[in-house]
């Protein structure tokens, strides 16, 4: 079992999962990794993006990922698509361009030295999955946002959850805290 990163596959007349010229077009640049590699993921860009993050949209989208708990929600059953994170078409540039600085930040370890207890992330794996993601989060566009994914994530959270009760962030890792507390320090 693992996780595979890509665009996603809503069901429908227009995404016909069984037409191989779709299917080959959307998984081109997919991205595999062991659950292990996905928390890694997870946790890199949870520290980069508690140290960039400064609108309401670029917390949101850290809060989104600190999410993708897998010691909450059972191995492998994350949702780290690029299409699934909670865009808001009026900040997309903005945002796209500061999830492409918080890869950047995790390859330049930002916030790692919080991890000096912990572990110490397998660099060339931490550069495959950093290149993968990049290669992902390039390809989306704002034609790729699906409006109701950042509707459906908000409403799904009541007023004294993240990301509704003013993006609370853990003392120990500078990392947004998410609905299962902290991912760094869960993981």
């Amino acid at each position: 079992m693992g996780v595979m990163i890509c665009f996603s596959f809503g069901g429908g007349d227009d995404h016909p999962l069984s037409d191989r010229a779709y299917w080959d077009e959307h998984m081109r640049d997919s991205l595999h990794m062991p659950n292990g590699g996905a928390a890694v993921l997870v946790n890199i860009l949870c520290l980069s993006g508690g140290r960039l993050a400064e609108t309401e949209s670029q917390k949101r989208m850290m809060v989104y990922l600190a999410e993708q708990n897998q010691t909450a929600l059972g191995l492998g059953n994350v949702d780290l698509d690029i299409d699934c994170l909670p865009w808001d078409r009026a900040h997309f540039a903005e945002d796209k361009a500061f999830m492409l600085r918080v890869i950047e930040g995790a390859r330049q370890k930002l916030g790692w030295e919080t991890l000096c207890d912990r572990y110490e992330p397998n660099a060339e794996r931490v550069k495959y999955y950093l290149d993968g993601y990049q290669v992902l989060m390039e390809r989306m566009t704002e034609a790729d946002i699906k409006d109701e994914v950042l509707t459906e994530w908000l409403d799904w959270h009541d007023p004294d959850e993240p990301p509704k009760c003013g993006f609370p962030k853990c003392s120990k890792h500078d990392a947004y805290i998410a609905l299962y507390g902290c991912q760094v320090c869960m993981d």
